[in-house]
């Protein structure tokens, strides 16, 4: 986890109004309301696991609210899991009202309007993940059943997602390129766990739909590196029909190949970028991946993101430091300008 936004070097005086020119400029703008602004606190600290986001926050009362008018400024069309980690929290979002007790979790959306109230007197931590709408395997009026619904992390799987996220954000120490992207991949696949088990309680006549779905899911990321992965390999695998299986991903609005090649180029994009991406060909990260011909995966990637992975992976480098100049470069090293850029999805 890294420090993204602390109050506790600013002076009593201004710690909320440094919180609001912090808050102002992250990716998804919201508007902050404090009942005591000279008595704020707030601490952030995020992770950047690649397509997810996770962060923890520990801050005073106060109220968050996204408006309509902040929505059309700028919307990431992201979704939201909050997991209270101390005193209650509410939460309103579609004419939906609902509080949030130690360890509870809520699904809410950047789309619409929304409301977070911390509890008053006291200070509250909450841990949030944050993920783009494609990586939940769930059609819209799916999901729009669990936006605003208390997620209990008392038992079951709430339980044990709960439990991972206080441990994600608490124990200390580095995490290498190649274990940030398998927890990507993990804390996906634990939220849609979560996601599907309240669908399944709420929608009991979609329950073997949806869990064969989720097992259907889990088959392809396990097995994105297989070349022989296709429909009628994981027709087979799940002992159905390769007309059942193309049903249920058209239910979706997708194909069985398009989720394939797009959670394949989502893994080589989260690749080409990390720490070990020069010293991995892009050719090596394409097949690693399941792309079997450069050329192809070349083609798919620029549809994909508007760019070729060459042309991706030189923008998101970082600045070439002054510390970086040849030793016989004798021009003075002034300080390095600050990129501006932020964690995303470390707003509540």
């Amino acid at each position: 986890m890294q420090l993204i936004m602390s109050t506790d070097g600013l002076p009593r005086a201004e710690r909320f109004d440094g919180w609001l020119d912090h808050m102002s400029q992250l990716v998804v703008p919201v508007r902050f309301r404090s009942d005591n602004p000279t008595d704020f606190h707030g601490r952030i600290e995020a992770m950047d696991l690649g397509a997810v986001q996770i962060s923890s926050h520990v801050l005073a009362h106060c109220d968050a609210f996204r408006t309509s008018r902040l929505i059309r400024r700028s919307d990431p069309e992201i979704f939201y899991l909050l997991c209270n980690q101390g005193g209650p929290i509410g939460l309103t979002q579609d004419r939906r009202h609902i509080t949030l007790g130690r360890y509870d979790m809520a699904l809410y959306h950047t789309s619409r309007p929304y409301h977070v109230g911390t509890a008053r007197g006291q200070v509250n931590h909450a841990v949030l993940v944050s993920l783009p709408g494609n990586l939940l395997p769930f059609a819209g009026h799916a999901l729009e059943r669990s936006v605003a619904s208390v997620l209990s992390g008392a038992h079951g799987i709430g339980a044990l997602v709960a439990r991972f996220l206080t441990s994600l954000t608490s124990v200390t120490g580095s995490y290498s390129s190649a274990d940030l992207g398998r927890l990507d991949v993990t804390l996906t696949d634990m939220v849609t766990m979560l996601l599907g088990h309240h669908l399944d309680a709420v929608l009991p006549r979609e329950t073997m739909r949806t869990t064969l779905l989720l097992r259907i899911h889990a088959h392809i990321r396990q097995n994105l590196g297989d070349y022989q992965l296709s429909p009628a390999a994981i027709a087979a695998a799940h002992g159905i029909s390769l007309r059942t299986l193309h049903r249920l991903f058209a239910s979706e609005n997708t194909t069985v190949a398009g989720w394939i090649r797009r959670q394949r180029l989502e893994r080589c994009r989260r690749d080409l970028v990390g720490p070990a991406a020069e010293r991995r060909p892009i050719h090596s990260t394409a097949t690693r991946w399941g792309f079997s011909d450069a050329a192809v995966f070349t083609r798919a990637f620029r549809a994909a993101y508007g760019m070729s992975p060459r042309e991706y992976q030189a923008r998101q480098a970082p600045p070439r430091s002054t510390d970086d100049r040849p030793a016989h470069d004798s021009r003075a090293a002034g300080p390095e300008p600050s990129s501006g850029k932020r964690k995303k999805g470390s707003s509540p």
